[in-house]
């Protein structure tokens, strides 16, 4: 059984209560044979040791013979960075050819007697030809990327795009394999991150694109925040929050970001959206949907007492002054006003909602129309237009009215709001037409890229024995997944990719649009707060460090322990039935820090911890050193027993 998460309390005490009596002396641990836990490296912190050296060697290079640090910070074996200097002004065009002209990439750069550059979308599997041209002079370059991490994935055509707009690529993020990635109209892999960065890819104003962090915080997905980055995969800015990060994050006017996040104080996940402060990183507001919305209500087939909401997206809405969340487990978009964060209305079928719940819902107008189903990515796209992708799962909150996935569909769909009316009308739709084989119980996306042109990404099909399945495919068995990214115009499909493997979502972004960061130091804003944890008497009665018991091997083969300048995470492998606690111990006191027995059931992205049997998971605690101090030495309590690794921590 799950251990309920409790509302722990942090109260700083000098005695502890050990079998009803007061512990007036201090315990005495033995440190004869014990080692200190070595420090790891984040991967800014290990950006931040090379930079200074990459900067240095980028230097003297010239038009005819540029200085060119492939993959410069280890992580983008597709890019470069190119350094050139020119007696005086010179405008440069530098083109990245692809295997066919129409996924050539070129940008521009203003005159200059200094260029640092950041080339991007050198191709895999052959030498890429790079052109660096003045008015007056032009260089040829064969650059040749690195090696492809193992599970990058292969892209098919199977809509060959006519007429394609220049430098554009289509970018995904990994929900089962593979890793944030970028194709070219050909279907060429052109841009990669070999790190393990996750949820929505985002294009802020400033040309960084956004990725979670690389830093998992508590399973199954929740990362400790998200970078802004440039496509050479050097971070500009890392941001921790305390409840982490999942699925999306939208960026304000004044700058400031929406993510989703968590209470992981509390027994619920999934239904926290904090306001983060970019220039400090402080949470400037903590919006709790418990607070808005009843739990018990609307009910979908997907509903538990714990994932009662499932918030998948966030996006503000400046005309409306709004925010708007999905809860796939709910099967509605909840609409809040951002001031008060009083609920204006719903998105979705009233059926299961209470009768108090009844006026927040809008009447449809016209035909055809349909409601959606455990939706994703729900995104204004005009002051009155709410676009999102409607995966449909079960068409129905009642068991025996729900769809089979061979009999189901999924869709890119657009609603017209009158809020004034309570009013809602459908105007286009996508997908419904392609069937059972374009069905994605959950992940999706859909993006608007210009008037009357769209891209909707049906990520999350898989299929067992010929069958599809009516599951995500990180909770059931499959034997092959899919994904498609199409690109339409108006209804029309005009490009279409297939992956082999599921993906979270894609995004079309035009690479003049982007920009690399300077080659300086970044720096981690925000905080991972206070790990709740529990007291020794709250643990156990009976805990006798001295008769701890060595680590075994089986368990030791099980776990890995990695300490971090913030934290410490601990990833170990159990059965759903065990109970496993990390212990801090002092000679003043004891923190425990319980590491969840289950994953969660509405799982997006199986990246980190893909459940190895119903069973059996491999599960993370990370315990933030923000408020420790002094030598605490390491113990775990698994199923009453006490063990000790023989591992301490000093703090200063």
């Amino acid at each position: 059984m799950r251990k309920k998460r409790m509302l722990w309390t942090m109260a700083a005490v000098a005695m502890l209560v050990v079998n009803g009596c007061e512990r007036t002396m201090p315990r005495t641990l033995p440190t004869e044979g014990k080692s200190e836990i070595p420090l790891t490296l984040t991967l800014l912190e290990e950006q931040n040791a090379i930079t200074a050296q990459i900067a240095q060697e980028l230097t003297g290079g010239t038009l005819e013979n540029p200085k060119i640090l492939v993959n410069p910070y280890g992580i983008s074996p597709l890019s470069a960075l190119m350094q050139l200097s020119t007696e005086t002004p010179e405008a440069l065009s530098v083109t990245v050819r692809g295997k066919t002209p129409q996924a050539d990439l070129t940008m521009h750069y203003p005159a200059s007697t200094e260029h640092l550059i950041l080339i991007v979308g050198l191709l895999a599997d052959q030498p890429t030809e790079v052109q660096i041209r003045t008015e007056t002079q032009t260089t040829e370059l064969q650059l040749q990327a690195d090696a492809l991490p193992q599970g990058a994935l292969e892209a098919e055509v199977t809509i060959e795009h006519q007429d394609p707009q220049p430098n554009r690529l289509y970018f995904t993020t990994p929900s089962s394999s593979g890793y944030a990635s970028a194709y070219d109209v050909n279907g060429d892999l052109r841009w990669i991150l070999s790190e393990m960065l996750l949820w929505d890819l985002n294009l802020l104003d400033n040309g960084l694109i956004t990725l979670s962090s690389e830093r998992l915080l508590d399973s199954p997905y929740y990362t400790t925040g998200f970078l802004t980055m440039d496509l050479s995969g050097h971070i500009a800015l890392e941001y921790s929050v305390e409840g982490g990060y999942h699925h999306d994050l939208d960026q304000l006017p004044n700058g400031n970001f929406l993510i989703a996040s968590n209470d992981l104080s509390g027994d619920t996940v999934e239904d926290v959206v904090v306001e983060v402060d970019a220039a400090s990183g402080e949470v400037l507001r903590h919006i709790d949907l418990k607070e808005i919305l009843p739990m018990e209500d609307g009910k979908s087939l997907n509903w538990t007492a714990e994932d009662w909401f499932h918030n998948n997206s966030v996006d503000y809405n400046s005309v409306q002054n709004t925010l708007t969340v999905s809860g796939r487990h709910q099967d509605v978009v909840a609409v809040i006003d951002y001031d008060s964060l009083k609920l204006r209305y719903l998105v979705g079928s009233p059926e299961g909602w209470s009768e108090a719940m009844q006026p927040f819902f809008l009447t449809p107008q016209g035909e055809p129309f349909e409601w959606q189903w455990a939706q994703h990515a729900a995104t204004w796209i005009s002051d009155n237009q709410l676009m999102l992708f409607d995966n449909g799962m079960y068409r129905s909150k009642n068991e025996d009215q729900a769809l089979s996935a061979d009999q189901n569909y999924s869709r890119m769909v657009i609603y017209e709001i009158d809020e004034a009316n309570k009013t809602i009308r459908q105007v286009m739709e996508y997908g419904k037409q392609r069937g059972s084989a374009y069905y994605s119980p959950y992940i999706c996306d859909a993006d608007q890229l210009a008037e009357d042109r769209w891209l909707v990404t049906s990520g999350g099909i898989s299929w067992l024995d010929g069958q599809i399945n009516n599951m995500p495919g990180s909770l059931t068995e499959y034997d092959r997944m899919e994904a498609y990214i199409t690109e339409l115009n108006g209804t029309q499909p005009v490009f279409e990719l297939r992956l082999p493997a599921n993906i979270y979502r894609s995004e079309q972004i035009d690479l003049t649009q982007t920009t690399m960061t300077p080659l300086s130091e970044a720096s981690r804003r925000g905080s991972l707060g206070v790990t709740r944890a529990l007291s020794e008497k709250e643990l156990s009665s009976t805990l006798d460090f001295s008769a701890a018991q060595p680590l075994p091997d089986q368990l030791a083969d099980q776990l890995s322990l990695i300490r971090q300048s913030d934290r410490l995470q601990v990833t170990v492998t159990l059965n759903k039935h065990d109970n496993f606690d990390v212990l801090l111990v002092s000679e003043e006191e004891v923190r425990g820090y319980p590491v969840q027995t289950d994953t969660h059931p509405g799982m997006c992205v199986a990246v980190f911890n893909q459940p190895q049997t119903p069973d059996v998971s491999t599960l993370s605690q990370t315990i933030s050193l923000e408020n420790l101090e002094g030598v605490w030495h390491l113990y775990y309590l698994m199923n009453g027993k006490l063990l000790d690794p023989q591992q301490i921590l000093t703090l200063e």
